[in-house]
């Protein structure tokens, strides 16, 4: 089970990140959400969207990250591995709901698997790494 989440907290990433590196033009892809020419569902932001979409983008994927560092042991220490997940969930659902689409989906699923875990089966890097 710790392998498949760290799989989903990468692909969190992952996809959560696409913001900041977006495909060329036109070519957004199931897994790479984001390209070029990639506009909100609804601008009401206005010319807050770039700005907001990067920090959306940067906090999810960073925080993400450091929850899969934190389940393999790596330098995040185990109490800051719930925080990390609900933040950058939070903060990726933010970011994908501001784009929603067909390449929404699978990230949105990600998050909700994600938080489902954490919140409602309470997941922990005790319980997931049997330690």
């Amino acid at each position: 089970m710790r392998w498949l989440v760290i799989v989903l907290l990468v692909l969190g990433a992952h996809l959560s990140l696409t913001a900041i590196a977006p495909g060329e033009a036109g070519k957004a892809l199931i897994y790479w959400p984001f390209a070029k020419d990639s506009r909100p569902a609804v601008d009401i932001l206005g010319s807050a969207t770039k700005p907001i979409t990067l920090l959306l983008s940067a906090v999810a994927g960073l925080s993400l990250l450091a929850a899969a560092a934190s389940l393999l042991g790596w330098l995040v220490p185990p109490g800051l591995w719930s925080p990390a997940v609900i933040l950058g969930t939070a903060s990726s659902a933010l970011l994908f709901i501001l784009y929603i689409g067909v390449n929404s989906l699978i990230p949105l699923a990600v998050d909700l698997l994600l938080l489902w875990g954490v919140l409602l089966q309470k997941w922990s890097v005790a319980g997931l790494t049997g330690v």
